[in-house]
């Protein structure tokens, strides 16, 4: 950011070549402190990026000596300008006035933008010595979010503060006055400005959010449901077990752990008080028992599901629910790999990332519930110590919990309006076409025959997509076949229930299953439902089909494209897609995928694609300068 007092085209309106050789000599003093000031800046920054790299509180020091250097320079060129004699008098000559005035505005505004710059970064670089600062007891591990949020919170008012004195600054620059090789690295500072501002603003958006999550504003209790997918449920897994979380003041601690069946026995008969009739397929299953917490999570959409839970759940405990998480196993590994091996309570067994799922269905198939007890036992060391991890691992951990949220092994609803709204913003809530796309589908299947045949249940979509007209037909085929060994479960059968939930302006939807004998709950606004039971089959290699049928309006984009958002269903892992698209104009074409995570599947006169779908992308913000 450097400026130029007397340049080719200026000097010509200089009288006198010793005015010229006066300014010639100004402009290389006031070039080389602002030159000097903006390489101390970017050795600062420099620093600042390995210190947290590296987590070296040595270079923390040493990007605060890079920025009081940079001030003093930046300082200094401002001093240099507003004390020169010779400045000031061409300041006050008609010819040259303006030129001049011009050019030593945009020199205290470019120093004043250093010097602001160089405040906020050392305010910055002692924000992240605390938080890279290693704990100095062994009882300091658990250093909280809460209390990192209070550091955070105050060392940003003055961050914001001198991040606008920089842009109230870089706004008195003309552009114009700047030699043309200096505005782009102009430009950059003030993108540079706004970006760091916009990190504080989203960080004050995000710190309220944070802090009412980790009990700053008082005792939360938050239910933690551990759903077994290899019961697959359409929220995920069977609510085999459970734990209370009391998030207090920024420390977690577990009130509680049991198995689903401690929040549902006794389970009411019809005509006895606190019977709850059962969603149509469970009344059909277990037409005498009433509905109840174990097999709450009926649902497709995840709030469906966490207020049902809470319903269920809370006469029970005996406490007010401020929130509900449901983690899968897939879930828990993916923790593991994060905390390290973990040892049970009480079993004499330590579970780590490799052996945590073989483990559980290995004790799933002998029935002999043990692995309940191992799910109890480990979900609240798990969780205060994933609580407690360091600083340094919060990155790490915030990328793993986007990839469980986007793979929906993870999902979360709370209570407070603001926090469920920034759930719905990262991709965690788990609601129902999560971008409101007109096209949608989401296919859920439900394991009712109390199996744990999932584990090696796998399924193959072939979606066959014509356009007909100005209408769009989908045929969507699941193949879903069931491999697990006829040692384990010789007589077993897979009982899958089987919904597709499509967007509200399909039409003519059909499906080659057996209906449900008793109703369903309405599916969720802006969706329609086409349901019924797949055809029993055996186990070891044999396999079941539902087909399902049905249009909507062909509508394209600006780029004469037609979009279909589909939903995974939690729980599930990458099943395999296979795509046929005739365009109706003569033209085929296919592709093929999986169901890892939501996809768009795209359609034009070009081919089809399958995109990926929403993200999960929550993120802690960038505090750094670049």
């Amino acid at each position: 950011m450097v400026v130029v007092l007397a340049s080719g085209s200026g000097a010509g309106v200089l009288a006198y070549s010793s005015v010229k050789d006066q300014a010639t000599t100004l402009q290389v003093e006031l070039t080389a402190y602002l030159q000097a000031g903006q390489s101390e800046l970017d050795a600062a920054k420099s620093s600042l990026l390995e210190a947290n790299t590296k987590h070296d509180q040595a270079l923390i020091a040493q990007a605060n000596v890079h920025f009081i250097a940079a001030k003093v320079h930046f300082m200094v060129a401002r001093q240099i300008a507003d004390s020169s004699h010779l400045l000031n008098r061409l300041e006050t000559m008609p010819e040259v006035g303006g030129f001049a005035r011009s050019r030593h505005v945009a020199v205290d505004a470019i120093a004043d933008i250093g010097v602001a710059i160089s405040d906020a970064g050392r305010e910055l670089a002692d924000l992240d010595g605390q938080l890279i600062k290693p704990a100095t007891t062994s009882g300091q591990e658990g250093r909280t979010l809460l209390t990192v949020l209070n550091q955070t919170k105050s060392s940003l008012v003055k961050v914001r503060e001198d991040f606008i004195r920089a842009q109230a600054a870089a706004a008195l620059v003309d552009v114009q006055v700047l030699p043309a090789n200096q505005r782009n690295a102009f430009t950059r500072a003030k993108a540079t400005i706004a970006t760091a501002l916009g990190a504080v603003e989203e960080f004050n958006r995000l710190a309220p959010v944070l802090t009412e999550l980790v009990g700053g504003n008082g005792a939360r209790t938050y239910l933690i449901e551990q759903v077994n997918p290899a019961e697959l449920r359409a929220g995920g897994g069977f609510l085999g077990t459970f734990s209370v979380i009391q998030a207090d003041h920024g420390t977690m601690k577990l009130i509680r752990s049991g198995r689903g069946p401690d929040l549902s026995y006794p389970r009411a008969s019809p005509g006895q008080a606190g019977y709850v009739t059962p969603p149509g397929p469970f009344r059909e299953w277990l037409p005498n028992t009433s509905w109840s917490f174990q097999d709450s999570n009926f649902f497709p959409d995840f709030p469906s599901n966490a207020l049902a839970a809470r319903t269920f759940a809370e006469p029970r405990l005996g406490t007010r629910i401020d929130g509900v998480m449901a983690i899968d196993f897939y879930a828990v590994t993916k923790m593991l790999e994060l905390t390290g091996p973990l040892p049970v309570p009480g079993s004499g067994i330590t579970v780590d990332a490799n052996n945590f799922i073989p483990l559980v269905i290995q004790h799933d198939l002998a029935g002999d519930s043990i692995d309940k007890t191992l799910l109890s036992a480990i979900a609240g060391p798990l969780m205060e110590r994933v609580a407690t991890l360091p600083t340094d691992r919060w990155p790490a951990l915030i990328a793993a919990l986007n990839d469980l949220a986007s793979a929906r092994h993870l999902q979360a609803y709370f209570t407070d309006a603001s926090v469920e709204k920034e759930m719905d913003q990262v991709g965690w809530s788990g609601v129902l076409n999560p971008t409101g796309a007109r096209d949608y589908m989401m296919e859920v299947e439900s394991n009712l025959g109390g199996t744990k045949a999932n584990y090696f249940v796998t399924r193959h979509f072939t979606i066959d997509l014509t356009r007909n007209g100005m209408n769009l037909h989908h045929r969507v085929t699941i193949d879903i076949r069931d491999d697990m060994p006829f040692s384990y479960r010789p007589g077993e059968y897979y009982s899958a229930y089987v919904r597709l939930y499509i967007g509200d302006s399909a039409l003519s939807a059909t499906n080659n299953l057996r209906g449900a004998r008793y109703p369903n709950p309405a599916p969720p606004a802006g969706t329609r439902m086409s349901d019924g039971w797949v055809p029993l089959f055996h186990g070891y290699g044999h396999s079941g089909q539902a087909v399902f049928e049905f249009d909507t309006p062909w509508v394209v984009d600006g780029r004469g494209q037609h979009s279909i958002y589909w939903q995974k269903q939690p729980g599930t892992l990458n099943d395999k897609v296979d795509v046929r698209w005739n365009d109706g104009s003569g033209h085929t074409y296919a592709t093929t995928g999986d169901l890892a995570q939501d996809r768009v599947l795209v359609m034009s006169a070009r081919g089809v694609m399958i995109a990926p779908g929403q993200p999960a992308r929550a993120q802690l913000p960038s505090l750094g300068l670049g």
